[in-house]
């Protein structure tokens, strides 16, 4: 039920959102508005003010602005088509870009609740690289590969990144600058996530995605590890340390209520870092951090879509609806700033997928505007009608293929 109502929400609220930008950039060029809709299929709640009928319906997925001239023949002044091309280009942006706006307010929001993590250290751990490289609490990061650091993002994404396997940190201490050539640090994992209980680590575990090792094995949500390579463990710790410290497999032994079973599952090696940041609540930091994670995701959509066009990325990176419902659920149990922090990244998906120039979208109907501007003349509607709805079947098949493709990992088909 808490899965249901926070997805209904977070939907609703921005989709919401998205459609309101189109809405005030078309009320502010003078276009008739003559539904603005929340949801798709039958009309549950309605009001009409001013010549606009303001709808809520019955399927929370979805929404519209029906304005004059943008799906018929109209020539009134107050039609989209009218409009010149600078106008409907503003009505179309204004959509994805109030996507970008709603990421921003809610990391902000998360920066000025709980604060941020800056770029002082304040926990190392002496087996890393980075202590046997000189760095110790209380060191101010200012740079890795020569690129400033301000908050926790900057020193994290830069780490993980697998391109290199080594890294130049340059740090402060007592007023004194130092600089490392450090090695990254490696884990071994199968990818499970320790339930808690009282505040501790327990071995009942659940895999930590639909792509990790575990979950491909047929490790469960509440499964309890009794043994590995047949070694009993009863603590989290002993769990990790025997992981890690296996070879290219382990052996896993569950107990699955009261069913005790084992699996054989190939170890990934994941970049391990292993020293964290301060926490921090200046003004400053809350926005720049802020501004940082908007960019930082609209270049992630970047690198994903280049990725997927080159094969590096296949099918089973995509997530659909269920997958994202999922993840909803997840973040709701585990807060409100968990849930924040996901809507804001599903804005700003939201936001970057309507830019592409898929016909059917908010991009498409860019790069035709474009085109109308070197021809100087619009495409017939007809054709471009035609165009849009090619479009639209194409987006529900692969809709409804990533979606078949979600189910197949919850079901383990």
């Amino acid at each position: 039920m808490i899965t249901l109502i926070a997805s209904i929400l977070v939907f609703s609220v921005i989709v919401l959102v998205h459609e309101f930008g189109h809405y005030k950039a078309a009320k502010s060029v003078g276009i008739k508005i003559y539904e603005f809709a929340i949801g798709m299929g039958p009309t549950l709640l309605k009001t009409v003010k001013n010549g606009t009928v303001y709808s809520i319906r019955a399927i929370p997925i979805g929404g519209f602005v029906q304005m004059e001239g943008e799906e018929e023949d109209s020539r009134t002044p107050t039609s989209f088509s009218t409009k010149s091309i600078a106008q409907r280009a503003k009505v179309i942006a204004a959509g994805p870009v109030m996507n970008f706006v709603l990421a921003l307010v809610l990391f902000l929001i998360i920066a000025f609740t709980y604060g941020i993590y800056g770029n002082h250290v304040e926990f190392i751990d002496e087996n890393s690289n980075e202590y046997k490289a000189g760095l110790r609490a209380g060191d101010k990061i200012i740079s890795i590969n020569g690129d400033r650091t301000y908050i926790w993002e900057d020193i994290f994404y830069e780490l993980v990144s697998p391109e290199e396997s080594s890294y130049t940190l340059e740090y402060e201490r007592d007023g004194q600058i130092k600089e490392a050539i450090i090695d990254k640090n490696y884990r071994k994992i199968i990818g499970i996530t320790s339930t808690m209980a009282n505040g501790e680590t327990t071995t009942t575990v659940s895999p930590s995605d639909m792509t990790s090792p575990a979950y491909k094995a047929g490790i469960m949500d509440g499964d309890i590890v009794v043994k590995i390579n047949d070694i009993p463990v009863n603590t989290w710790d002993e769990l990790t340390n025997l992981v890690e410290n296996s070879n290219k497999t382990v052996k896993v032994t569950i107990d699955r209520k009261g069913e005790i079973i084992d699996y054989n599952i190939e170890l990934q090696e994941q970049i391990s870092v292993r020293f964290n940041t301060q926490l921090e609540k200046s003004f400053m930091t809350a926005i720049s951090s802020s501004m940082y994670k908007t960019v930082y995701y609209i270049e992630l959509m970047f690198k994903t879509i280049r990725q997927l066009v080159t094969g590096r990325l296949g099918s089973d990176a995509l997530g659909g609806p269920v997958m994202v419902i999922s993840m909803v659920g997840e973040a709701a149990q585990s807060g409100i700033l968990s849930l924040f922090s996901l809507a804001a990244f599903i804005s700003i998906n939201l936001g970057f997928m309507n830019l592409l120039p898929i016909p059917a979208l908010d991009g498409s109907k860019l790069i035709f505007l474009a085109i109308e501007g070197i021809r100087g003349k619009a495409l017939p509607a007809e054709k471009e009608g035609y165009i849009h709805f090619i479009g639209f079947v194409f987006l529900i098949g692969f809709m409804l293929f990533i979606t078949y493709k979600d189910i197949l990992r919850v079901f383990r088909i």
